[in-house]
């Protein structure tokens, strides 16, 4: 048997039967719910609600309600019970996340069962739970990956740390685990193992019945063994952050000697002073490039300037293409260091292309011959066309400067590099000469910035490859540089 009174809205009452509300139906403000023996489903899903919150009253004996609502429907709960089953709301704060909640549920369950269930519009009760029984495997799988990952990247840490003791410069660790080469850890090892075995006799051997002093001794003794432990150990930390504040403000002649530490320690030391020579190495080239420039930019200015006047004066063609030839100069210098800074960077635009055309094209432009330029193999390669082009034009420069000019110029495949090489007439370059031609403002017969050779090494070493001096047979010295052939070998500057 079912009751429900339509003639008192916002009333009903269910007696020994059950009572269902789906679909588009008008809810009051305030519902009034009475169940006896029997079962009441409100499904508010796609109900018609009023503004504001909905007041529902339940008063439920050996009976059920449920309430059926949307993901987000915020659902507030204060019903009393007795030996009934009633769901809490903390238990539905995941979904239910409207502040002030949109239904308010009171009243008193005997014997019972209020509950609420939340679905998606359309779902169904097996569908929900098929769903969270996904979500909770998904959700499984998720953190089991999310464990292999931190397991992964711990493998990799422990591997980076290896390699790192692997190329320390300490040889008389080197019959030491690695994982024992650190000085720190070692010192815990043997401090633990130490206060171990002090603890252990001192029980087995002076205190047989413990005291509360005794717990107070030992606690003071610990403490202060652990006081000069930490301070031993977090000393050489210091003195390393001290030396990089002063590293830092400036001062590049900050050392720390190596030699007077070991493990861990040992090799930051090493890394700082590493640090700290190739900063003031990279400073000191700034400050010459910029002194150098400023001169070379200084001469041909001043000639422009005498030339310009000389033309405006007597209209010279003669004046007018040394004004021409001294634009050149200007324009070889800032190529040159447009060049350097880009290789600064690394920005570097690298395409698949011939070098046998780009570097014939490169050669003719600088005033070789045709015939004297060969192409051995497929030379084809991964480059920055504009920088290989310009490693091409200062060794076709050098050849004129220091070697009365190249006489040929030869790009040959050589396993997986392609070789530049530009041979010239002039005496050649001594071994002990050769090292300094690739280095930066060394100063040469020739003048200049000294930016030739050392901007085609650099050049070289960001394609993957080098750059070397050898002697041409016949006489004359044999320039030249190489490229890797695939992409993922070249190193960056």
């Amino acid at each position: 048997m079912s009751e429900t009174r339509t003639d008192e809205p916002g009333h009903i009452h269910v007696t020994m039967g059950s009572v269902e509300r789906r679909g588009a139906w008008q809810v009051p403000e305030k519902l009034s719910v009475r169940v006896m023996w029997g079962s009441c489903e409100l499904d508010f899903r796609e109900a018609i609600l009023p503004p504001g919150t909905i007041e529902i009253d339940v008063a439920v004996t050996m009976g059920n309600v449920e309430l059926i609502v949307p993901p987000g429907m915020g659902v507030s709960l204060e019903v009393s019970s007795v030996a009934s089953n009633i769901a809490e709301a903390s238990a539905l704060a995941a979904t239910q996340t409207t502040t002030p909640p949109r239904i308010r549920v009171t009243g008193k369950v005997k014997a019972g069962n209020c509950e609420v269930i939340t679905l998606h519009p359309g779902e169904s009760r097996a569908a929900a739970e098929r769903r969270r029984r996904f979500e909770r495997h998904h959700g499984r799988h998720h953190h089991r990956r999310e464990r292999h990952r931190r397991r992964a990247e711990r493998w990799r840490e422990l591997h980076a740390e290896r390699e790192m003791w692997m190329r320390s410069s300490d040889p008389r660790r080197r019959w030491q685990p690695w994982w024992l080469m650190a000085r720190m850890r070692r010192r815990m090892f043997f401090l633990f193992a130490l206060a171990f075995g002090i603890g252990v006799a001192i029980k087995t051997y002076l205190w047989g019945d413990t005291r509360w002093w005794h717990i107070v001794v030992s606690i003071f003794v610990i403490g202060v063994v652990s006081g000069i432990a930490a301070w031993r150990m977090t000393k050489p930390l210091l003195m390393a952050i001290r030396a990089a504040q002063d590293i830092g403000d400036g001062q590049l002649d900050t050392r720390i000697d190596p030699t007077r530490y070991r493990g861990e320690v040992r090799l930051l030391a090493e890394a700082l002073d590493e640090m700290t020579t190739k900063i003031k190495q990279q400073l000191t080239d700034q400050r010459q490039l910029l002194a150098a420039v400023s001169h070379e930019l200084r001469t041909p200015l001043g000639h422009m300037r005498v030339l310009i006047e000389t033309a405006r004066d007597a209209n010279d063609p003669k004046a007018l293409a040394e004004l021409e030839r001294e634009v050149l100069v200007l324009d070889d210098l800032v190529g040159r260091l447009l060049a350097q800074s880009r290789l600064e960077f690394g920005n570097l635009d690298r395409r698949e292309l011939d070098l046998g055309e780009l570097v014939s094209d490169a050669a003719t432009a600088a005033g070789v011959a045709p015939e004297a330029i060969e192409a051995i193999g497929d030379v084809r390669a991964p480059i920055d066309p504009t920088l290989v082009r310009r490693a091409v034009a200062n060794l076709i420069e050098n050849a004129k400067v220091h070697g009365g000019g190249a006489v040929a110029v030869r790009i040959e495949r050589r396993g997986a590099q392609v070789a530049v090489e530009v041979d010239d007439a002039g005496p050649g370059v001594t071994a002990d000469r050769r090292a300094d031609a690739f280095r930066a403002f060394v100063p040469s017969r020739g003048g200049g910035l000294g930016l030739g050779l050392a901007l085609v090494s650099r050049i070289a070493v960001a394609h993957g490859g080098g750059a070397w001096i050898g002697d041409r047979p016949g006489g004359g010295a044999r320039v030249g540089f190489a490229v890797s052939v695939t992409l993922d070998r070249a190193d960056h500057p």
